[in-house]
C-alpha cells in the first residue's frame, strides 16, 4: 500500500484560467495556480500586475469573467462574499480596515461572530449557553493576543496606535476567524525593518503553530525570499513564472519585468 500523500502537497486552493477586465483594461488573463495546504505562497509583480485583483476575486468582491476557483474542494465562483469567512478564508488589506474607535480587544472579539451558534433571544437574555460561548471567544482572542505580542495594546483604542501596531491588529483579527487560508495583502507595507523582521517570524508561527496556510501579496522581496515556500510572479495580469523563490527570482521574464535588472535585490 502506498504511503499517504504529504499534506503540504495537497491543493487547498486552486485557480484555473481566471480572467477579469474593467472596461477596456484586462486586469487578469488566464491565471492558474494552486496553493498547497500548510505552505506560504507569495504573489509578486510590479504595480498594476493584478495581484490585489486576484485577492478580490478570491474574496468574492469581484466576479471572474472566466475561469474557476476551488477551496477545499468547493467551487467558489457561486459563493457570496459574506459567506467566504465562514468557509475558512480570512483576509487583510493594504490599508488597515479596522474599527478605529474600538479597542484592540473589541476588534478581535468582533471577528468571532462567524462562530456564533446562539440565537438572538438567548443573546438578549444572556443565557448560560451565551455566557459559555463568550468565555470561549475571549479565551481564543487572548491566545491570539499572546501569539501576536499585543498584550500592551489590548485595551487601547485602535485609532491611537502606531501604524505598525494597527497592521498587526488586522492580522490578529483575521486569525480570530480561525481560517484555513489567510490572505495577506501587502502585510509589510508601512512597516520599518524591525517590524518587518518580526512579521516574518509571525508568519512562520502562524503556519507552524496554527496550521494555517498563507497566501501573500508582497513587494518586499527580502520578506518573500525569507518566508515563502513557492512564489507566483505576475505582470500585466498574466503569469510570468512560478516555483521556489530562487527559481522565480532568476526567471528571464521576471528579470525583465523588474526594470530589466539582471537579478532581484533580495
Amino acid at each position: 500500500m502506498s504511503a499517504p500523500a504529504d499534506s503540504r502537497d495537497v491543493p487547498l486552493f486552486e485557480a484555473t484560467g481566471l480572467s477579469v477586465r474593467f472596461g477596456g483594461v484586462r486586469a487578469l488573463r488566464d491565471v492558474s495556480f494552486a496553493v498547497r495546504a500548510g505552505e506560504v505562497f507569495s504573489i509578486v509583480g510590479p504595480n498594476g500586475a493584478g495581484k490585489t485583483t486576484l485577492f478580490n476575486l478570491i474574496s468574492r468582491f469581484y466576479d471572474a469573467e472566466s475561469g474557476s476557483m476551488r477551496f477545499a474542494g468547493r467551487e467558489l465562483n457561486a459563493v457570496p462574499a459574506h459567506r467566504i469567512a465562514a468557509l475558512g478564508i480570512a483576509r487583510t488589506f493594504q490599508n488597515t480596515e479596522l474599527f478605529e474607535r474600538e479597542t484592540v480587544l473589541a476588534n478581535l472579539l468582533i471577528a468571532r461572530h462567524v462562530h456564533r451558534r446562539t440565537r438572538l433571544l438567548g443573546d438578549l437574555l444572556f443565557l448560560p449557553a451565551v455566557r459559555r460561548q463568550e468565555l470561549a471567544f475571549r479565551a481564543k482572542v487572548e491566545d491570539v493576543i499572546d501569539l501576536m505580542d499585543l498584550q500592551r495594546y489590548r485595551d487601547q483604542v485602535v485609532g491611537n496606535l502606531p501604524y505598525g501596531a494597527r497592521k498587526m491588529v488586522e492580522i490578529a483579527r483575521a486569525l480570530c476567524l480561525e481560517p484555513k487560508l489567510l490572505l495577506l495583502d501587502e502585510p509589510s507595507s508601512g512597516l520599518n525593518p524591525e517590524e518587518t523582521e518580526d512579521l516574518s517570524f509571525w508568519i512562520e508561527d502562524i503556519v507552524a503553530d496554527l496550521g494555517i496556510t498563507v497566501a501573500m501579496v508582497e513587494h518586499d522581496l527580502n520578506l518573500v525570499a525569507t518566508v515563502s515556500d513557492r512564489v507566483l510572479a505576475l505582470a500585466d495580469g498574466a503569469v510570468l513564472a512560478s516555483g521556489s523563490p530562487e527559481e522565480v527570482r532568476n526567471h528571464p521574464e521576471v528579470l525583465r519585468a523588474y526594470l530589466g535588472d539582471p537579478r532581484w535585490t533580495c
